[in-house]
């Protein structure tokens, strides 16, 4: 896989090519501790339809060094380069979670770049509340066990029926205490501390571009509650999936896509 220098990292990134040249790439923008993997339950189905690229931010996945200083400004910055280098004039962009926060800076600080924005468990900034849980999340990982750390954290991504499986639980605990480019506990500590810099809402006069939101009825960050205050507010179209957490394009990956495809389908 690809990667690039760019400021004071070396990016790597996925960048999936597609037949359809009628939209604009889609940018898929990883949360919290994830990295590109994070998409790989919906990204060979959206391959068919739209050039895909997928970078890992700073403190993730492959890209380094790793930990390394991170914000919302240096990610955003990493991502125009990204564009630039690439020659990406525009954008349709997916982001979920932190990512999608980050997809609304760059919606707001660049609305030329940017074709359409879908917020997936996001907001256009962060509850403090949750800024204090990753930073609980950080202390905790130094301290305990690490397959019992990411039973706790499963608690904030999965709906309730994930945990009525045992053997499932444990094989998930094992396959992210095993995979090769897994956070490290000081790059977890701080992209929690960058999401500070997540708290400042962005300007919704900046940004051009449709916007629309999605969560899942279970999440428990990015609750339904929030979510539909949010839109209700400021006038934004909303749906909330069935049967789905945080992690709505893993427990319902063939509804998230549809609806991807179908947000995409009126933006061309």
């Amino acid at each position: 896989m690809p990667s690039l220098s760019i400021n004071d990292i070396q990016m790597h990134y996925e960048h999936h090519l597609c037949d359809d040249s009628s939209h604009p790439p889609l940018l898929l923008l990883s949360g919290m501790a994830s990295d590109c993997t994070s998409w790989q339950p919906v990204v060979a189905e959206l391959s068919k339809h739209y050039e895909l690229l997928i970078p890992d931010n700073r403190c993730s996945g492959r890209t380094l060094p790793n930990p390394v200083s991170t914000s919302r400004d240096r990610m955003l910055h990493d991502i125009l380069i990204l564009l630039d280098k690439l020659k990406i004039d525009k954008v349709n962009v997916l982001g979920h979670s932190m990512g999608g926060m980050l997809g609304w800076a760059l919606a707001a600080q660049a609305p030329t770049r940017v074709n359409r924005l879908i917020s997936a468990s996001a907001q256009s900034s962060i509850n403090p509340a949750r800024v204090a849980l990753f930073n609980s999340l950080s202390a905790l990982r130094t301290t305990h066990n690490e397959a019992h750390w990411f039973k706790l954290l499963y608690q904030f991504l999965f709906s309730p029926s994930f945990f009525q499986h045992p053997v499932a639980v444990d094989q998930a605990v094992n396959a992210s205490l095993s995979y090769p480019h897994k956070q490290s506990h000081t790059a977890f500590s701080a992209q929690a501390a960058a999401l500070e810099t997540f708290k400042t809402p962005v300007n919704p006069g900046a940004i051009l571009c449709p916007v629309s939101l999605l969560t899942g009825a279970n999440d428990l960050l990015m609750t339904p509650a929030l979510l539909e205050a949010f839109c209700t507010t400021h006038n934004y179209p909303f749906t909330i999936i069935p049967d789905a957490a945080h992690a709505l394009h893993w427990e319902q990956t063939q509804t998230f896509v549809q609806y991807v495809i179908d947000e995409l389908g009126t933006a061309l």
